[in-house]
């Protein structure tokens, strides 16, 4: 029990870090620091302006990786089931490999290959940790099913790669390379010919595609739920089209208000809950979580026939 609690803990802590992430970058603090890991030679500098998102981020994503590798032990000390242990060794990994694009990121002056696959890499991070806890829920009877599977698992998945391409979109500075033209690119046109502004429509249309995605996806585990009674699996059903309305209306707003922080932050924000709300509803539709935590040696003498 204890480790599903800190697998919670440690999902929540990284959605934070994701959104800590996303105003250093909208916030020009990426380069704040010149240095990694250390800023200005210093674990603790002055905390303000630039630094203050720049290094904040550094010290909250030391805490997430920290958070991870306790929870790493715990599994493998409390747990037999090879899929968490797993799991948890593919976070660590992840976390890692997170940290070190990080570095790169700051050494080598911000290239967008490195800075999207930072993003990536944290997204993935993301996944793997709802997955775990997931897998380390307390056995319970297991609901049967409700709705069609594949459709979410692939609305997942399109979110994943919406989150990509919105993070190419940053790191190019194509955010408005449509100016503040909508739903069509600057002069009216749905293919415009700059290659900024054409990585923008994609990411439009994309939008635009993932959107009548979730609707269908969603669709039947809700009819299916609410038939059954299901709040549980009817509420994560219901959650993803509002999540996709509200990370395409903030999309919007993004290019009218002249990518705003507060506002360019929560496109962010929005995209990674509506991931993580298809990721667990995909799971809640699925088979049961794995086995319980392996009996320690006064309950597995407790537990034998007199």
């Amino acid at each position: 029990m204890r480790e599903y609690r800190l697998a919670l803990a440690t999902v929540a802590a990284t959605f934070v870090l994701l959104v800590a992430g996303g105003l250093v970058h909208a916030t020009g603090s990426s380069l704040a620091c010149p240095d990694w890991p250390l800023c200005y030679g210093q674990f603790f500098p002055r905390m303000v302006g630039g630094v203050l998102f720049e290094h904040g981020h550094r010290l909250l994503a030391l805490a997430v990786a920290v958070l991870a590798a306790t929870l790493a032990v715990l599994v493998f000390r409390a747990r037999r089931d090879r899929a968490a242990r797993g799991l948890a060794v593919l976070a660590v990994a992840l976390v890692v490999i997170q940290a070190v694009l990080g570095g790169l990121t700051v050494i080598f002056r911000l290239p967008t290959a490195i800075s999207s696959a930072h993003l990536a890499t944290s997204m993935a991070f993301f996944s793997t940790l709802i997955v775990l806890a997931h897998r380390l829920r307390p056995a319970r009877q297991a609901a049967p099913p409700s709705g069609p599977r594949g459709l979410v698992g692939l609305a997942a998945l399109a979110t994943y790669l919406q989150l990509v391409l919105g993070a190419l979109v940053r790191h190019t500075g194509a955010g408005l390379a449509c100016n503040t033209a909508i739903p069509l690119c600057d002069g009216g046109r749905l293919w415009p010919a700059g290659g900024p502004a054409q990585l923008h429509m994609i990411h439009r249309l994309w939008g635009a595609g993932l959107a009548v995605l979730v609707l269908a996806a969603a669709w039947g585990p809700l009819r299916a739920a609410l038939r059954r009674g299901d709040r549980g699996r009817a509420a994560l059903a219901l959650a993803a089209p509002v999540l996709v309305a509200a990370q395409i209306a903030l999309g919007l707003l993004t290019v009218v208000t002249y990518i705003s922080v507060p506002v360019v932050t929560a496109h962010l924000a929005a995209g990674a809950l509506l991931l993580a709300d298809l990721l667990t509803l995909w799971l809640a539709l699925g088979a049961a979580p794995g086995p319980a935590p392996a009996a320690g040696p006064a309950r597995a003498l407790a537990a034998r026939p007199a």
